[in-house]
């Protein structure tokens, strides 16, 4: 990472796969909505759609750096923050919508904060409805309740924040870490933060080192919670600033309920930081609810010309196959 900084107080790291106007709409709400100076890096994994033209014919001040292959979502954000500059270094999805006064608010959370390592804002749906994106640390009982869909079963803001307030006591800490970003008004210190949106201290960066690139794609940003409060360092949720973030189309459209790459990243961060009884036991779970899965697609398969629930169905195929090789 580059040592020495501008004057720019914040860097933006925007990886990019195939999603061009996406990108140019993030990279224009940024322009629109940032009150001080910053710098934007793009660091584009060999997208095909003419992404790398785009920023290049557009944004032609914007750093651009152009893989010649797909290295993953961490190693792509890892030659970002070695170009960096800025004091605060924001890792962003290219799918999100930067609102006014945002990267200010984090900025100076972070400026007032010497002891927080990494912080993030209120993420919202296009529908201007909120995201659930802190939670605790990743445990077998958080990946339980949103595997087995229970996470679903509150669908709007107005059930989330009900529950929350008059039945938090009840839920246990796992389901009200979830339901946290509905409810809060003032910053809270959390356990793990979306990397949709994730804006990290130079300083924290440079104890506890880059990205692990062992990640290709998906928990890296929960191995690197992990890594920051390890190291001492807090977290924090800051709802008075706000992104719109499109859930899933940063991938170029490619992110699926059923990745093959979530779930191996999922069982590598596991070996990571669990036993093996843990890992046999998450490994059994995620064989138990990818059979129903496909089972029920298989169904509606047959009773539907939908090319989603064969996709589906295909994408199970893999995982099973995964979860038993």
């Amino acid at each position: 990472m580059n040592g020495q900084t501008s004057q720019q107080k914040i860097s933006i790291i925007i990886v990019n796969y195939c999603t061009r106007k996406l990108l140019a709409d993030c990279v224009h709400s940024i322009q629109s909505n940032s009150d001080q100076q910053v710098e934007v890096i793009v660091v584009d994994n060999n997208s095909n759609d003419g992404s790398v033209e785009m920023i290049r014919a557009e944004f032609p001040h914007i750093e651009l750096i152009a893989n010649s292959e797909n290295v993953g979502f961490a190693k792509a954000n890892n030659q970002g923050i070695q170009k960096a500059k800025g004091r605060f270094i924001l890792l962003l999805n290219s799918d999100t919508i930067v609102r006014p006064k945002a990267l200010r608010v984090m900025g100076e959370f972070l400026e007032t904060h010497p002891e927080t390592g990494a912080v993030t804002c209120r993420l919202l749906n296009a529908d201007g409805s909120a995201q659930a994106s802190i939670s605790k640390r990743p445990s077998p009982m958080l990946l339980l309740f949103r595997i087995s869909g229970l996470s679903r079963l509150f669908r709007t803001d107005r059930t989330r924040r009900f529950l929350r307030k008059y039945c938090g006591f009840l839920l246990g800490s796992t389901v009200r870490s979830y339901l946290d970003p509905y409810t809060a008004n003032g910053p809270l210190e959390v356990e793990n933060i979306s990397g949709a949106c994730l804006m990290l201290r130079r300083e924290a960066i440079e104890q506890v080192g880059l990205l692990d690139e062992s990640f290709f794609m998906y928990f890296e940003d929960m191995d690197y919670c992990m890594r920051l409060q390890d190291a001492g360092w807090k977290l924090y949720y800051v709802p008075t600033a706000e992104i719109v973030h499109l859930v899933g189309q940063s991938s170029g459209g490619r992110m699926r309920n059923y990745s093959l790459h979530s779930y191996r990243s999922l069982f590598l961060f596991y070996r990571k930081y669990y036993s093996s009884i843990t890992v046999m036991f998450i490994r059994s779970l995620v064989l138990i609810a990818s059979l129903i899965q496909w089972m029920w697609m298989v169904v509606r398969t047959a009773f539907s010309n939908q090319g989603i629930y064969r996709q589906n169905r295909d994408d199970l195929a893999q995982v099973i196959r995964f979860c038993v090789s």
